[in-house]
């Protein structure tokens, strides 16, 4: 089944597309079982199959087989490989970007990306994200954040800010902001369980 192209970067024909080259190509070392993908991804394995096979036959991804399964990865070796990275990592790599960034940093409990770029995500129209909002659930250090952040935004090629609330605040949700943030659409940075303190 087609699905609707995401509102961030519509340049590709659905959704299902786009999704399956971002998991591909947001971790280009890590080859994938296509039956994998498509539990990972939500979208029925005919889906993933015939979207593999248009990219594969484009050069933008290789498979093989291993024993019965077939094993997508990004091709690397592909004229468009930099530049369909680099497009990627800037519309949908920030979930896994500010993942990587924050499982460094001490006594994160959960994250979750909020504002333009999480309501993009989620399909709801608007002007391009100028910045990533990421809330930061524990007691980290401000420095780390801070540290964090910097490195975030020279990646992404976007401003990321990142707040930090207290388990006990975001529970509670008093303020107005907080209260705001958590009626409006959220993406859950999958962090590590290791990474709480």
């Amino acid at each position: 089944m087609r699905t609707q192209p995401s509102l961030l970067l519509p340049i590709f024909r659905s959704d299902g597309q786009r999704r399956l080259l971002a998991r591909l190509y947001l971790a280009p070392e890590r080859a994938v079982p296509l039956a994998d993908l498509a539990r990972e991804l939500g979208i029925d394995r005919g889906g993933v199959k015939r979207e593999a096979d248009r990219l594969e036959r484009a050069g933008l991804v290789r498979s093989e087989r291993v024993g019965r399964q077939r094993i997508l990865r990004a091709n690397a070796d592909s004229p468009y490989f930099q530049e369909l990275y680099g497009l990627l990592v800037k519309a949908f790599g920030p979930e896994t970007a500010v993942a990587t960034e924050l499982e460094q940093v001490e006594g994160i409990e959960e994250a979750y990306l909020y504002g333009s770029w999480a309501a993009r995500y989620h399909g709801e129209a608007g002007l391009d994200p100028a910045d990533i909002d990421v809330i930061a659930v524990g007691r980290p250090s401000r420095l780390a954040i801070a540290g964090a952040e910097r490195r975030l935004t020279d990646q992404l090629k976007r401003e990321v800010n990142v707040t930090i609330v207290t388990p006990e605040e975001w529970r509670a949700a008093k303020s107005g902001f907080l209260k705001q943030v958590q009626k409006s659409p959220l993406v859950r940075v999958q962090l590590r369980p290791s990474n709480a303190t």
